[in-house]
């Protein structure tokens, strides 16, 4: 017998050739997307600390903080920049709802509701993905498994059958082998999907903590302009 892979191949039955297949489907597309994330999250990072600089410089002056309005579209993809940013604008409509006449608008609290609603969403596009990843990683084990009954199945038919050599080992070493290169494909692809499952997993953990500081931060100077007496915010929180 050839115990190469083109060899392997060949000895293989229709079900394991089958679920190894399937494998390497899910393990191209776990790759896929794990490349896709790794990207994604990069550029999210890179672009989130360019704009916590941009908005340091703006903020670090008291009174200023209408004028970081639009800082955010300078720094598309960035989980942070999308957050912070819908904080900051709605920080300023509120100055011009207050300026209107609208003495009930509550800056503080405004700001944080859409902030707290652009992180939701800045969550669902962080996580996507992670899923499949997730499901890769619990059932490519049990696929390759399914694999591997199928092989001893085989091996069991070559050895109640005279015709095949009625039971040496020879003559079932093809099923044998069958049932464990499909097991060890699962097992490669569930490892592989798991690893970059816990690692993306911290790394969107990272940027839920980038996104909670900076806002915390945005919220803070709100409320410190507010006593500074900012002319700006000073008429927007008078009741």
């Amino acid at each position: 017998m050839n115990f190469t892979v083109m060899g392997l191949w060949h000895e293989m039955g229709i079900v394991a050739r089958g679920v190894v297949v399937v494998l390497i489907a899910m393990s191209v597309y776990s790759l896929g997307i794990a490349v896709e994330r790794l990207l994604f999250y990069r550029r999210g990072k890179t672009r989130s600390f360019g704009y916590v600089r941009a908005l340091a410089t703006v903020i670090s002056q008291p009174g200023k903080l209408e004028s970081a309005r639009g800082i955010e579209a300078r720094f598309v993809g960035s989980p942070v920049a999308h957050v912070v940013g819908s904080g900051v604008g709605e920080f300023a409509k509120g100055l011009e709802a207050r300026a209107a006449g609208n003495a009930g608008y509550d800056l503080v609290d405004a700001a944080v509701r859409v902030m707290e609603r652009a992180k939701d969403r800045e969550l669902a596009n962080l996580r996507r993905g992670l899923p499949v990843l997730a499901t890769v990683s619990s059932s490519a084990p049990f696929v390759g498994l399914f694999g591997t009954v199928g092989g001893i199945i085989t091996a069991f038919q070559k050895l109640a059958d005279p015709a095949k050599g009625g039971g040496g080992i020879g003559t079932v070493s093809a099923g044998i082998a069958e049932a464990l290169v499909t097991t060890a494909v699962g097992l490669g692809v569930a490892i592989i999907a798991v690893w970059f499952y816990n690692y993306f997993t911290a790394r969107v953990d990272d940027l839920i903590v980038d996104m909670d500081e900076t806002a915390s931060e945005l919220v803070d100077n709100i409320i410190k302009d507010a006593r500074l007496g900012s002319p700006s915010t000073q008429a927007a929180t008078r009741p």
